[in-house]
């Protein structure tokens, strides 16, 4: 039968373009992982009822940015200013990223994670 689970030792390196000598070690998410995902992504709440009802739809960028960093990134070679490599489990290091090098790690995640991107989806 085929096996229809993440191999979670399954990885892919990716060297930075944005940050010559820079790389990441990805891994694809599990299902599980992509509802969770997208849970963090829109928190929505409704206050009130009928015509007096508020609805407060709001999206969670950092915490949903954060979420793939540490469930996607497996290792890289990424350092601070004083030379101490980045703990990208940690909201704080991965907001202290350059906007390019945030951009392109989440952009390698997205591709790695997105079906309908893939070349079996088009076919």
């Amino acid at each position: 039968m085929p096996r229809a689970v993440i191999d979670f030792n399954d990885t892919d390196k990716k060297d930075l373009k944005s940050l010559p000598g820079a790389y990441v070690e990805l891994r694809r998410m599990s299902y599980g992982h992509k509802l969770q995902r997208q849970q963090l992504a829109t928190q929505m709440s409704v206050k009130g009822s009928g015509k007096n009802a508020e609805m407060d739809l709001k999206t969670e960028t950092v915490k949903v940015a954060a979420f793939e960093f540490a469930n996607c990134v497996v290792d890289h070679n990424l350092e601070d200013e004083n030379g101490a490599k980045l703990d990208l489990t940690k909201v704080s290091d991965v907001t202290r990223l350059h906007p390019q090098v945030g951009d392109e790690i989440s952009g390698y995640i997205d591709s790695m994670n997105n079906f309908e991107d893939s070349d079996e989806a088009k076919n």
